[in-house]
């Protein structure tokens, strides 16, 4: 079981998270791991906090720094490229906005091991409470979307059954090596957001892997602290990616009700909760999401 284990995490903007993530990846039950965190031109002290910690803390940490903010598919390739070389047996991809605990890894692993999985993922809470940020997750039929399973919901143990999901965020997904030789990367068209979606699409539908949701296996996440939750960049980035991974990835009949049905939502619904700056954003996105398909060859 003492398998090698590279964790992948890409940095922008994480300069007040990541003393946490170190020093709970640090008390970690499970030893056999190296760090690979990728630095994405960030603009705060991210980068130089890393070099201090990964200096403190006695887990191996590679910090690579790349020349522009390569985005978070791009970033994750150029780690689990690098873990793959150094002759990792799994992949970790992790966000930093969260915190571990002790056993997070163990558990995650015999998980793994138990339900003869390619793919895990744990229990996750929306930090400093017990609630739940996804305990796995699913696609909604009706819109082509993704759900958490449990969001916001106190936890009250009722999911703590470990279960097969289609579907959940890469926040914190241990991945077997052999995944990436069938599947392929993330594809760096999506820049961020959708970009696991679609990694986890290809995984399960395409080529017939099994993600499990891993019930003991427990971290906390701090939702959005690069990006923020109701900014201009994730309102653009969520509505042009959702067109690109629908014409991508769904069938065509479905494919193009998934994007009259989420036409009609921005134009409609959004009209009256978003300012109308953000509506405007949100349909630019939406073009964005059909340009970017036409023009590029979706891998």
């Amino acid at each position: 079981m003492n398998r090698k284990i590279g964790i992948v995490t890409v940095l922008y903007n994480s300069e007040s998270v990541l003393e946490e993530f170190f020093e709970t990846l640090n008390k970690q039950t499970y030893k056999n791991f190296i760090l690979y965190v990728i630095d994405n031109l960030s603009p705060d002290g991210s980068l130089e906090l890393s070099e201090k910690l990964a200096s403190y803390y006695q887990f191996r940490t590679i910090i690579i720094k790349n020349e522009a903010n390569y985005g978070v598919a791009k970033g994750n390739n150029i780690g689990i490229r690098k873990a793959l070389a150094d002759d990792c047996e799994l992949v970790l991809l992790s966000n930093n906005d969260i915190a571990l605990e002790d056993d997070s890894i163990n558990r995650l692993l015999i998980g793994l091991d138990k339900n003869n999985a390619n793919m895990v993922v744990p229990k996750i809470y929306i930090y400093g409470t017990n609630k739940i940020w996804a305990a796995g997750g699913g696609f909604i039929k009706k819109s082509g979307l993704t759900l958490h399973f449990g969001q916001e919901q106190e936890d009250k143990g009722q999911f703590n059954i470990d279960q097969k999901v289609d579907y959940a965020p890469t926040c914190f997904m241990l991945i077997k090596k052999e995944v990436f030789a069938e599947v392929g990367l993330m594809d760096e068209n999506y820049f961020v957001y959708y970009d696991d979606t679609d990694f986890v699409y290809r995984a399960l539908k395409e080529y017939g892997k099994e993600l499990w949701y891993v019930s003991n296996s427990k971290i906390y996440h701090n939702e959005s602290t690069s990006t923020g939750k109701m900014s201009d960049f994730s309102i653009k980035f969520l509505w042009r990616n959702l067109v690109y991974f629908a014409l991508k990835n769904y069938r065509p009949l479905y494919a193009g009700y998934v994007l009259i049905y989420n036409f009609l939502y921005i134009l409609i619904i959004l009209f009256f909760r978003y300012p109308t700056r953000q509506w405007k954003i949100a349909l630019n996105g939406y073009k964005e999401g059909l340009n970017l398909y036409i023009n590029n060859k979706p891998i």
